[in-house]
């Protein structure tokens, strides 16, 4: 056992000598592709991100559901609006904020995107007219899924950007 973690610690010290990834592997065309051009795989991944940014709808529907499971006040259509909205207004945010990063007022637009989880947890209360507490709760999961959403959506969009 020691021998195999001190060679696999010693590769990392060393640095590896050649790839992991099988040469004739789809993955590793690929991987050269954007080695050899890497403003076109930037300029592909811009270009699906934005025709497919419509995406991040029904990725994030069953999320929201999964905050009101047992709830049979709010269907499907609920939330799908709740998810519209609330995309809507982070995009609008992230562009002020982006604006005032621009014009080198960062602290004002890194002070901006502080108001995210305050605008979530009050379209929360005011949406479904949950508690403060169930607001609270309910804001710090869609945080959380809210990532998880935006992880996934960057995997698929690179996913469709490299494979094309």
């Amino acid at each position: 056992m020691t021998a195999v973690v001190g060679t696999v610690q010693n590769d990392f010290e060393d640095g590896f000598t050649e790839s992991p990834i099988p040469k004739d592997s789809k993955l590793a065309r690929t991987i050269d592709h954007v080695r050899e051009n890497p403003q076109l795989a930037i300029y592909k991944a811009q270009t699906s991100a934005y025709k497919y940014s419509w995406m991040l709808i029904p990725l994030s529907v069953p999320f929201v559901w999964l905050l009101f499971p047992f709830n049979r006040r709010f269907r499907g259509y609920d939330h799908t609006v709740f998810v519209a909205y609330s995309i809507s207004f982070m995009i609008a945010l992230v562009a002020v904020a982006s604006l005032l990063f621009y014009v080198n007022a960062g602290a004002a637009g890194g002070l901006l995107l502080l108001y995210a989880p305050y605008h979530m947890y009050r379209q929360l209360r005011g949406t479904y007219g949950v508690s403060r507490a169930g607001g609270i709760w309910r804001m710090l999961a869609l945080s959380l899924f809210a990532w998880v959403a935006i992880g996934l959506f960057a995997g698929i969009i690179t996913w469709m950007a490299m494979g094309s």
